[in-house]
Order: C-alpha cells, then sequence, then structure tokens
C-alpha cells in the first residue's frame, strides 16, 4: 500500500505531475501514429516519450515504494536531487503559494545514500512541511559541507510551529502534534525519515518555534571513492 503518511496530499501531487507528462506521451503519440513527422522529428518525438515514462516511472517508485528498504548506498548528487523533488512539487506548492527556496554551498555535493532512498527523504519533508504551512509561505532548504566526511542539510519552513516539547517526540512513529488540527495523517513520515538516515549513516534533528516555523537538520555522510 501506499507509504506517504497523507494520501490526498500524494493524490493532488500525483494529478499535477502526472498530467503534462501524459499529455506529451499522449500528443507526440498521435502525431506518430498519424505520420505527420519528419524523420527528425520523429527522433525527438521518440525521446521525449522516452523521458517523459521514465518521469511518470520515477515518481510512482517515489510516491508508492517503501524507502526503508536495505539498499546498497551510492553516489548521488544531492543539488540535482533537490531540484528534481523542487520539480515534483512545485505546482501543489504554487497553488498553495508556498515559494520554495534551495540552496547549495557548492556546485556538486554528493552524498552516499540510495538515490530512491534520499528522495524520499526529501518527498517526506516536503510532504509533511506543506500540510500544515498557510499561503504566501516559504520552504527554504541549504546544504553546507561542515566537515570533511558529513553534509548539512537545513530544511526550514515559517508553518506553524509546535512547542520544543513536541519537537522531541516528532520523530516518534505515531505521534502528531498539536498544529496538525485534525489534518489527515498517520505521523509517520518524519518517523520514516530518521529510520532511512540512521540505516545509511546519517543523522536528524529537528527545532520548532512556538508559534511559526520548524527546522529540520538533516547530516549525510559524504560520498567517498574507495582507497580515498
Amino acid at each position: 500500500y501506499p507509504m506517504i503518511s497523507d494520501f490526498n496530499w500524494m493524490k493532488r501531487m500525483l494529478s499535477h505531475n502526472v498530467r503534462m507528462p501524459s499529455a506529451v506521451i499522449s500528443g507526440y503519440g498521435e502525431l506518430l501514429r498519424q505520420e505527420l513527422l519528419t524523420p527528425e522529428e520523429q527522433k525527438k518525438a521518440i525521446l521525449d516519450i522516452c523521458e517523459n515514462i521514465t518521469y511518470i516511472n520515477d515518481l510512482l517508485c517515489l510516491v508508492l515504494e517503501d524507502g526503508t528498504q536495505n539498499e546498497a548506498a551510492e553516489r548521488v548528487e544531492l543539488g540535482a536531487q533537490l531540484k528534481q523533488m523542487q520539480r515534483y512539487v512545485c505546482e501543489a506548492a504554487k497553488q498553495d503559494s508556498i515559494q520554495i527556496v534551495l540552496y547549495t554551498e557548492k556546485p556538486k555535493m554528493y552524498v552516499s545514500m540510495p538515490q530512491l532512498a534520499l528522495m524520499r527523504v526529501f518527498y517526506q519533508l516536503f510532504e509533511n512541511a506543506m500540510k500544515y504551512m498557510d499561503g504566501g509561505s516559504q520552504i527554504a532548504v541549504r546544504a553546507y559541507c561542515v566537515e570533511e566526511e558529513q553534509i548539512l542539510v537545513v530544511f526550514k519552513n515559517d508553518g506553524r510551529g509546535i512547542s520544543e516539547k513536541e519537537a522531541s517526540r516528532v520523530f516518534e512513529s505515531g505521534f502528531r502534534g498539536s498544529n496538525s488540527n485534525g489534518r489527515a495523517g498517520s505521523g509517520s513520515g518524519l518517523a520514516e525519515i530518521k529510520q532511512i538516515m540512521e540505516r545509511y549513516g546519517g543523522s536528524i534533528d529537528a527545532s520548532s518555534g512556538k508559534s511559526s516555523g520548524f527546522s529540520v537538520f538533516l547530516m549525510f555522510p559524504k560520498y567517498r571513492e574507495e582507497g580515498m
């Protein structure tokens, strides 16, 4: 069954992100069927169809597969994954008037983690944040090289805050803060993130302002070539 904690949010995000690539595939398919394209245009159409199929497949894997499975860590470029995640959630963010800001200290920053697991970490963070944010709010994600072996990612939103006592419990499975106000969810999202981070040698912490703002601090192991 879907691992995303809020089914309605997942449904809304999928409807935004699947509709456009599906339209591209359908449109090019019809042009190919009617043989209306030149040989060069046919090549471009086929490449675009393949790219959009891959995009839909990656999105479905992200949403439906269990990111806690024990897969081998790999070399993943952090900035590229953040930009891809921004693409996945941008339409839902626009609808709610939420601004997303990304910053990486270096052009290329490589972490050691399975790509799908990394994407699920960011997906769950965006999903969790956007459920409790009001229009006109902002999500800022910043990445820094803090030590030779580690990369720090600070995921901060200016939505509704919670107390320090509640912030210390957000990674407990099933825990929901007082700011949930009856909103749909299972309280499993941040617990899953903690499980993924610790499985691959990372760590996670959180802090919150009582009235507004919530920050998550993720420490990722930096990818190191064997023998270095």
